[in-house]
This record gives C-alpha cells, structure tokens and sequence, in this order.
C-alpha cells in the first residue's frame, strides 16, 4: 500500500477492481462506483417510499439493485424503512424485526464499548423497531 503525498493510499476498487486513491474515508470504492451506487441508493429509497408494500425482491426487481446492495443501505443506516413497509430487517443477536441498522437498541446497550468497535457497530447501525408489527405482511430475513 502506497502511501500518496495528499495522504491516502492506491488501492483497488472492492467493486470493479481498479486502482484509485484511498483516503481512508468512507467504502474502499473508486470515485465511479461511488457515484453509481448513490443513484442507486436514490432510487431505492424513491421506490420503497412510493411503494410501502413491496418486499425486498419487488424492490430489487423494480429497480435493478441488487439485494446485497440493498441490504447494505439498511445495514449501514443509510435507508430507513418508512413505518407501514414489508420490509424489515432482524437483529443480528436477538432476532427482533428493526428498521434500519444491525443491532436493536437493547442488544446494543449490552454490549461494552469495547466489543461495540470489535463489532464495527455505530449509532447509524442500531436500528429502532417498527411501530406496528402486526400490519407488516413480510419481513426482510438476513440471508446472505
């Protein structure tokens, strides 16, 4: 790993394999694949809003995002399921339906600091739990 004068490091694209320069910031993606995966970010958050019913594959179908993609927005805390859709994302200790993120809020308050960094676990990743379970019709199991 090269260390540039600006400060950052030649690195390859996790997405398309080419060398571009790394400031540590942020995903390891090149300038190109980040701009892509913005826009795709925008018309997955556009259609699930527009579209509170649909499930992870109708989303995945209707925008051409893949469902790994999709996962990640929500994982990471970037996509915020709107209260009243089918989708859902579970807890990745207790199992609990959440929003957003890979920890529900208690799971997270358990956890010390210390295993919280281990974990890579931020505030933009410990989800809230929906308001009406009961009128979800599907939920978003985490199958990788």
């Amino acid at each position: 790993m090269d260390l540039n004068k600006s400060g950052g490091e030649i690195q390859e694209c996790r997405r398309c394999g080419k060398m571009f320069l790394y400031t540590g910031v942020g995903k390891c993606i090149c300038a190109a694949c980040k701009a892509e995966d913005e826009a795709e970010f925008e018309i997955v958050k556009d259609y699930i809003y527009e579209n509170l019913s649909a499930t992870i594959m109708q989303v995945s179908k209707e925008t051409g995002v893949k469902i790994t993609r999709i996962k990640s927005y929500l994982k990471d805390g970037r996509l915020i399921i709107p209260d009243g859709s089918a989708i859902f994302l579970n807890c990745e200790i207790c199992g609990t339906s959440i929003k957003f993120g890979r920890l529900c809020r208690e799971c997270a308050d358990s956890l010390s600091n210390e295993m919280r960094h281990e974990m890579n676990i931020d505030e933009f990743q410990i989800g809230e739990k929906p308001k009406n379970l009961n009128q979800s019709r599907m939920r978003f199991l985490d199958r990788t």
